[in-house]
């Protein structure tokens, strides 16, 4: 670890914080009114207890595992509304399937970018200190762990709101767009009369 640990938990902690709400979203996709305090309070306790557990152990271990398994289950519920989606909306499943290829891909590279980074960190510091200038940061691989996993949060996030969509039946109006044609967004569909 590079950080003081204070800034270690900053750049952590947020990681689980933020996968909760993506597990909110895909656990109460289906809810059509109100919503499930129950899910929100267990969510917000699950955090609490990580937190408070990681601030005293100080093993990053911990923090993984806490964190791959809020992964799991939103990876596992995703799939599981995928199932449900193929069988009423094929134009919705094949944008939902894209997004969550994309979501998974950028995190799976971004991990195993981030791991050679944590084994390989004094190889890949003395590479950076022979090459020019301009070439050390195409070997800064945390970095690009902090872009990878942007992208895959931001994937999720816009499938967690198409999937709303979908569940609300609402889906026709909207259709899915790409920056660059890679980065998803929802836009409105323009009225025909």
């Amino acid at each position: 670890m590079t950080l003081q640990y204070q800034w270690q938990l900053a750049d952590e902690l947020p990681m689980v914080y933020g996968t909760c709400i993506c597990i909110y979203c895909a656990l109460q996709a289906d809810v059509k009114v109100g919503t499930d305090i129950y899910v929100a309070l267990a969510l917000f306790g699950y955090s609490a207890v990580v937190t408070l557990v990681y601030v005293q152990i100080r093993k990053p271990v911990f923090h993984q595992i806490a964190y791959g398994l809020e992964v799991a289950i939103v990876l596992v519920r995703s799939m599981l509304h995928q199932i449900e989606v193929r069988k009423t909306n094929a134009r919705a499943y094949s944008e939902l399937v894209h997004m969550f290829w994309l979501g998974v891909g950028a995190f799976g590279v971004s991990f195993v970018l981030w791991n050679i980074d944590n084994i390989f960190c004094t190889n890949l510091r003395a590479l950076r200190a022979v090459l020019p200038a301009p070439l050390g940061p195409l070997f800064q691989l945390h970095a690009y762990w902090h872009i990878g996993t942007a992208l895959g949060c931001y994937a999720s996030i816009v499938y967690q709101q198409y999937l709303r969509l979908v569940k609300l039946g609402t889906v026709d109006r909207f259709r899915i767009r790409r920056l660059a044609m890679v980065v998803p967004y929802i836009d409105r569909c323009e009225k025909t009369e």
